[in-house]
């Protein structure tokens, strides 16, 4: 029974790990455009194409990384914004993938 719990539970550890690994940290750039289009937000980064942060109406951190990014914007600091997807390509323009996470420089 003991020996069944522990691969019950290094199962459930392997899928967590695997689960928070599986992301894809786009470029350190600037923000130089933010777009809204109806629910959605796009953004334009130096050196990158437009690509989606997020739909407003969806209670997953949309608004909070739209904030974030408008800050960076008005202060001319560099992000990184980071999606879910671990084959994610952050060179090619994308409408359809939100983002998952953006983190903001001091730099």
């Amino acid at each position: 029974m003991k020996r069944i719990l522990f691969l019950f539970q290094m199962c459930i550890l392997v899928g967590v790990s695997s689960e928070v690994s599986a992301r894809t940290d786009c470029q350190v750039a600037k923000i130089l455009n933010i777009q809204l289009e109806g629910e959605k937000i796009m953004y334009f980064q130096e050196g990158a194409p437009w690509r989606t942060l997020g739909y407003v109406n969806n209670n997953d951190g949309t608004k909070e990384r739209y904030a974030a990014l408008l800050a960076a914007q008005m202060a001319g600091k560099k992000v990184v914004v980071g999606y879910k997807e671990n084959g994610y390509d952050c060179n090619v323009t994308n409408y359809g993938v939100p983002a998952f996470i953006v983190r903001t420089f001091n730099e």
